[in-house]
């Protein structure tokens, strides 16, 4: 989906509830900190004229794609429906009311997923590697709770552990330090056992797309040194650019646990 309409926007405010023009229990301060504490945004909310729910309006209909998927998220971390349940308990709402926020909280949990965009799920490896499980929780971590270009470098951290781990398991080693990602899959592929074989001719296309995933690692590498969080860079890759080369990874990453355990 594109960036949230003014029916999604109304859903949101609905969601939190309205008492006099104020949004929920805001008050003009706790605005002030929803946005860098539960949102992970630098937004003063007294940029903005009107109340704080005029003001919450504002701010979520002019931010971007990915800042309206944080304020949903912050928006669900600072009223979870059991918020609601406790106002339900108390006579505050009627269980009418509850049922609502219900409806809405599945709403607005969609509308998350579909603004940050799909990414492939991470599933259990073969290999036990306790290093690339760790790296893994925290790249989805950094997903969660701030952004997809935030979690290039982790991506990057996993594959890199990963082949590590592969060439001292079948004890291939190299003459130099600080082994570049691309250069350790290519030695990977020519001397470990579960590539080391004969592609048929037919195969040759099969072969060349094998080969071609030394490029996107060289590729990769220089995203996460030119255009990711590991250095002060300036041009931060994108989002979706940074999404796609998270599945690629994933992916990869995949395909190889899967080879070097047939």
């Amino acid at each position: 989906m594109g960036k949230l309409g003014k029916v999604e926007i109304n859903s949101v405010v609905s969601y939190i509830g309205v008492n006099s023009g104020y949004l929920g229990d805001f008050s003009y301060a706790s605005h002030a900190d929803f946005y860098p504490s539960y949102c992970g945004l630098d937004i003063d909310p007294q940029n903005y004229q009107g109340t704080t729910r005029e003001r919450f309006i504002k701010i979520l209909s002019e931010a971007s794609v990915i800042e309206q998927s944080k304020i949903l998220l912050g928006v669900l971390e600072k009223y979870p429906l059991e918020h609601f349940e406790y106002l339900m308990e108390n006579e505050a709402i009627t269980s009418f009311d509850y049922r609502s926020k219900v409806k809405l909280h599945e709403k607005i949990s969609g509308w998350i997923d579909q603004l940050r965009g799909e990414v492939i799920e991470q599933g259990e490896l073969k290999h036990d590697i306790e290093f690339v499980k760790q790296v893994l929780e925290q790249a989805g971590t950094l997903i969660t709770n701030h952004s997809y270009s935030s979690a290039v470098d982790r991506a990057h951290t996993a594959i890199h552990g990963y082949l590590k781990a592969l060439c001292d398991d079948q004890n291939i080693t190299f003459s130099e330090q600080n082994i570049k990602i691309q250069d350790m899959w290519s030695k990977l592929k020519t001397d470990h056992p579960s590539f080391n074989i004969n592609i048929r001719e037919h195969q040759r296309p099969i072969n060349q797309t094998v080969n071609a995933i030394g490029k996107f690692l060289e590729n990769m590498n220089d995203i996460r040194n030119r255009h990711g969080f590991s250095h002060p860079n300036d041009d931060i890759i994108e989002e979706n650019e940074a999404r796609l080369i998270i599945n690629l990874s994933r992916v990869l990453l995949f395909y190889i646990d899967s080879k070097t355990n047939a």
